[in-house]
């Protein structure tokens, strides 16, 4: 079956001498590597490697055979291209840290539509919009919808139970956050998600949240693979 499909290039792993496997989401058949013969030596070379840069935005055409093997494509276009983000040092970090994030997240993921148009219209904005320092935390927050594990606002307490999603007065059975860590969580949920004004982050919370969210991630999706990137991030905020 020939597709047309959008997608996101998530990693370029080098393959043999000269080949390449490429993981993407697409929006028509979830998380699906290719494998590009030839990417790092021959005449298409230098197209495939401007082309198939990690993090872009691409409108893929291939025969979607579905086997579980890797799939072969047949053409490729950039869909958007970016105009900020391979020169801006900060953007470029948040951007990897992202991918990151997405790997470990989609690796068994179907095709859904929102949740591509999700990562679709942030990378987007990422490029676009002036370094939000937050951006990242922001989108990992609301990643956790599509994803089936998002914090239950309705919910009121001093402790958050990392398995159910819940704030409970009580200290649960299961793994959770501590008071401080479960506050920080909800006054940062509530200003993302409107119930309170949205005022930025003191670095010291930015890194403390990033770890809270990692955590969550890790707990909620099984082999999660802790970002290398997270190392770079907490640099930047030093």
């Amino acid at each position: 079956m020939i597709l047309t499909t959008q997608a996101i290039v998530l990693s370029v792993i080098k393959y043999n001498d000269t080949g390449a496997v490429v993981k993407t989401y697409t929006a028509q058949t979830g998380f699906t590597s290719f494998f590009i013969r030839n990417f790092f030596k021959g005449r298409k070379s230098r197209q495939y490697k401007a082309t198939f840069q990690p993090g872009a935005l691409l409108e893929l055409i291939f025969n979607f055979k579905n086997k579980g093997h890797l799939e072969h494509l047949k053409d490729a276009r950039i869909l958007y291209h970016y105009k900020n983000i391979y020169r801006d040092f900060d953007k470029l970090n948040l951007l990897t840290f992202l991918r990151e994030i997405l790997l470990g997240s989609l690796k068994n993921e179907q095709a859904d539509t929102d949740l591509f148009q999700f990562i679709l219209k942030k990378f987007t904005l990422l490029d676009q919009e002036k370094t939000d320092p937050d951006f990242h935390l922001k989108f990992m927050l609301q990643l956790t919808r599509y994803l089936g594990f998002f914090p239950d606002l309705q919910t009121d307490g001093d402790y958050f139970d990392l398995k159910n999603a819940v704030f409970t007065p009580e200290i649960p059975l299961n793994p959770y956050l501590n008071k401080t860590e479960t506050a920080l969580l909800r006054n940062f949920s509530g200003m993302i998600f409107a119930t309170k004004k949205y005022t930025k982050l003191k670095q010291s919370d930015r890194k403390k949240l990033i770890d809270v969210l990692l955590r969550f991630y890790r707990f909620h999706i099984l082999q999660f693979n802790m970002p290398n990137s997270v190392k770079i991030l907490h640099q930047m905020y030093e």
